[in-house]
């Protein structure tokens, strides 16, 4: 009865972590890599599905050094974000990491990264790295 019980409270736990936008649940995650933005280096990987022309991808952000910022901000397309769909990741407190969906653009610029602007109290800093999927 007793393993009854756990295994039952282990896949209640487990959905309510995916529920939750939990991207340790994930296990479909590829590492993009490392970018330094201002006094951040931030790890990105990808969740999901493929950047594709109108698609939503999802990207996760993690500040390996310099604290946590205000608030990050992604889209795919090139630099001035012209033409692209900016979008603010949410802060996942159970990872302590940023979850970004972000929408590509249709069609998806040629050149076109996933680009980053990360917020400090209002001082803003852009980066930009290629996906993988």
């Amino acid at each position: 009865m007793k393993s009854i019980l756990f295994a039952t409270a282990f896949a209640a736990a487990i959905s309510t972590l995916a529920a939750t936008g939990c991207s340790s649940s994930k296990t479909d995650s590829t590492p993009v890599g490392t970018v330094t933005v201002g006094t951040y280096t931030i790890d990105i990987a990808q969740e999901g599905d493929a950047v594709a022309p109108g698609a939503t991808s999802r990207f996760v952000l993690k500040s390996t050094a310099g604290g946590k910022p205000t608030g990050i901000t992604g889209w795919i397309g090139i630099a001035s974000g012209e033409g692209s769909a900016k979008k603010e990741a949410s802060y996942d407190a159970n990872d302590g990491d940023f979850d970004d969906d972000v929408v590509a653009p249709k069609p998806i610029p040629a050149g076109a990264q996933f680009w980053i602007e990360v917020d400090t109290n209002g001082h803003k800093d852009v980066a930009s790295i290629a996906w993988k999927k």
